[in-house]
Formats: C-alpha cells, structure tokens, sequence
C-alpha cells in the first residue's frame, strides 16, 4: 500500500513539473495559433470532448454573445474579442437581402474592410504568441462561415477542431437511415442558392439529379419555400417525403414538420421560423429504408 502512495506521488509531481517545465505548443512554435473550433449545434451536450479542452486552452476568444453564454464554464474569463459575424452578414444591422442597391454596393465593400481589420488584429496577438479560439457552430469545413477568416492566414497558423454538425442531429431526430435507403445512390448536402442560384432559376442540374434516387440535405432552406418547392416538385413526384427539423439538437426546442413535395412549401410558408431548421428530402423516410436496401443488395449479389 506504501509503494503505491508512493507511486501516485510520484506521478502526481511529474505532472507538475511537466507542466512548468514543458513549453505550451504556443510558444514551442515561436508565435500563437488560430484555432476553429467546431462546438456542435447546441452548445457543450453536442460538443466534442477536444473542442471543449481546446476551449479552455485558448488564451483569447472571437464569438457572438450566444456562443460565450452557451460555452460559459469553459471560457471563463477570458478576454472575448468580438462577435466575428457582426457585419460579415448584414450592414448597419440590415440583412444583406434586404439592402437596397446603394446599400448593397456599400456593403460589398465594408464587409471585406471589417473582415481584414479583424485579422490584422488576429495577427498582431498570433505575433504575441496568443492562442486564439474562434467558435464555429456544427462542422466548420459544412457552411462554416469562419473561412471569411481562415483563409487569410498561412495553412499553418490555422488549427481546425472538427465539430458535429446539424445534419447528425437531424437524422437523428428523424431516427431514419439515409443511405443506405431503398435504392439511394446517394446523399446530397447543399443549400437553394447553392444548387439552383440566388433567383432559384437554374433548373437543369435538378433534373439530372432526379435521374438517381438520392437524399436531398439542404442548409437554409426557409427563406423562400414555395419557390423552391415549385421547382422540386417539377421533377419529384408529389408524395415524396419531406420533413424540416428545427433547432436539431436543442433539446427544448428541437420539433419536426413533416409533409411531402406537394404541401411542404405551404406548410413551411406559415411557419414563424425562417433559419433554424434542416430541410431533408427523400425517400429514406418512407417504410424500412435500411431493410429495404440490404434487400436489393442481396439480390445484386445474385447477378
């Protein structure tokens, strides 16, 4: 029993001492590092374990005042730059979509201006040897709009911490395998202006993609849901599934609508919430989508 209080001892001063003597990873590089950091969609119960000790290690934080509340225990007291996408999405608080053309000349020009001003700060602290932690919400390489700043600074200042993203917490929601399902050949993560443009005109490549049976993913999907759903609806049958998982992972807030391609441009048309929500289109949603697809399967192995 000695020897091992001995040994715990022991132990617990090598961590100590490791501690003082070992140089932090900031200053073993000679300057500091720009850390994003995925946080899930929800605050910390949908965080990973590195994201929150990254967290905690940093030595400065960018973050909107959600994020600092959300991630309290773990920021701590440390020095809380500013909220990064003040300015990045709207101008003088107005939304970029509704700016009219002076604004919107203005804007395209302020917000590259603000964006650059922020990494020089960035930068200046990076040369002090500071860590700093920008918190991203869900999977920032998914829609992550911390790239505004990524991509200013040479690949090797930057340290990204993977996150998970709404879509895993919106499948799980909905507690449907997405593929394999059925017969989908495979699943599509995108957003209306993405895939058909900002006037959602660009029609053709929806038609080549209704030749293969997939599941549709789409990212901010509410703002014009009749318009989209007119298009979807020209080359997906009319009872195809659909459903929208608001707030996916807040477990207070999270519910699901479900409908199909005929009535859910209505149905979301009524709804109050216009951002929070993942649109998810498929078939998957249907029967024993799983069961289904191990069954085709098999018969493939037939062939």
């Amino acid at each position: 029993m000695k020897q091992m209080k001995q040994a715990a001892l022991l132990a617990v001063v090598a961590m100590v001492a490791a501690g003082v003597l070992w140089p932090s990873q900031a200053a073993a590089w000679g300057r500091g590092h720009f850390y994003v950091i995925g946080t899930g969609p929800a605050g910390p119960r949908t965080a990973t374990l590195q994201a929150l000790d990254t967290i905690k290690r940093m030595d400065v934080i960018a973050a909107p005042d959600q994020h600092v509340k959300l991630f309290r225990e773990y920021v701590g007291n440390k020095p809380v730059l500013f909220d990064p996408w003040t300015d990045i999405w709207d101008y003088k608080g107005k939304p970029q979509q509704k700016l009219n053309n002076e604004e919107l000349a203005q804007f395209k020009v302020e917000r590259f201006r603000i964006r650059d001003e922020r990494v020089a700060q960035f930068k200046r602290l990076l040369a002090e040897g500071k860590d700093i932690g920008l918190l991203d919400y869900g999977n920032p390489c998914l829609y992550g709009p911390s790239h505004w700043y990524v991509e200013q600074f040479d690949p090797e200042d930057v340290v990204i911490i993977p996150g998970m993203g709404c879509d895993a917490a919106a499948m799980a929601a909905l507690g449907r395998s997405t593929i394999p399902a059925h017969d989908t050949r495979f699943v599509l993560q995108t957003a209306p202006f993405s895939l058909l443009g900002w006037g959602i005109k660009e029609r053709q490549i929806l038609q080549d993609l209704a030749r293969y049976p997939c599941t549709m993913v789409f990212y901010m999907a509410l703002w014009k849901p009749k318009e989209l759903f007119a298009a979807l609806g020209e080359v997906l049958p009319p009872d195809m599934p659909c459903a929208v998982v608001y707030w996916a992972g807040y477990p207070d807030r999270e519910r699901i609508l479900r409908g199909t391609v005929a009535d859910m441009g209505e149905k979301l048309s009524k709804d109050k919430e216009k951002f929070m929500g993942l649109l998810l289109v498929g078939q998957f949603m249907a029967g024993k989508p799983y069961e289904s697809a191990m069954k085709r399967i098999q018969e493939n192995l037939k062939k």
